[in-house]
């Protein structure tokens, strides 16, 4: 139809859909009376090859980045969202990759993936998971949240209007770190995010 055809290759170009996307984002913010400040926008640099690494404190996270930072970024997500309609096509087009926890060797293959992709210039936003950033040597921009718990408390899906606060912290080389030194690189990026959490408190 003259409809379905457009629609249908619309839907395979992940540039209009990370558009549409950001754009739904942006419409549902804006009803729910949420406002979005953003500081240290300049520690994201060239954004090839980098891991933005936020606090998790509710389901409102994911989009606010996404829509706040105004970059294309991938994600590692559970295979479970990939078997929703409609959505896991989406996601596959935008080269998010699944991952099964429960499965060790996907797991494993899932971080491979997500480390060439970063190798590839692509870049990601990740809630801590350290493995992939070390092996391709990326950037990792901590993010430190606040807010968002308020607005929609974790297990609830109604958000209450208010203000949150992202501040974009200074970057840490992860190829500075080795697979064994991992550990400490989570330490690293948390310690960074707790006390921009604490200065704010």
């Amino acid at each position: 139809s003259l409809v379905g055809l457009p629609l249908a290759h619309l839907l395979h170009s992940p540039a209009v859909l990370y558009k549409l996307g950001r754009f739904g984002i942006g419409i549902a913010l804006i009803l729910s009376g949420t406002r979005v400040v953003v500081e240290g926008r300049e520690n994201l640099g060239d954004t090839r090859n980098i891991v933005v690494m936020p606090n998790h404190a509710s389901h409102l996270d994911a989009p606010v980045l996404f829509k706040a930072l105004g970059v294309d970024f991938k994600a590692v997500a559970k295979k479970e969202i990939f078997g929703i309609p409609f959505l896991g096509h989406v996601l596959r087009v935008a080269g998010f990759i699944d991952v099964d926890r429960s499965d060790r060797t996907q797991s494993r293959a899932a971080l491979d993936r997500a480390a060439e992709s970063l190798r590839k210039g692509n870049c990601f936003l990740i809630f801590p998971a350290f493995v992939a950033a070390i092996e391709a040597g990326s950037r990792i921009v901590p993010a430190a949240l606040q807010g968002v718990g308020e607005l929609m408390p974790r297990g609830r899906f109604r958000m209450r209007p208010g203000t949150v606060r992202l501040r974009l912290l200074e970057p840490l080389d992860a190829g500075g770190y080795s697979y064994e030194d991992r550990e400490r690189l989570a330490s690293d990026v948390r310690s960074r995010i707790a006390a921009a959490l604490a200065e704010r408190a």
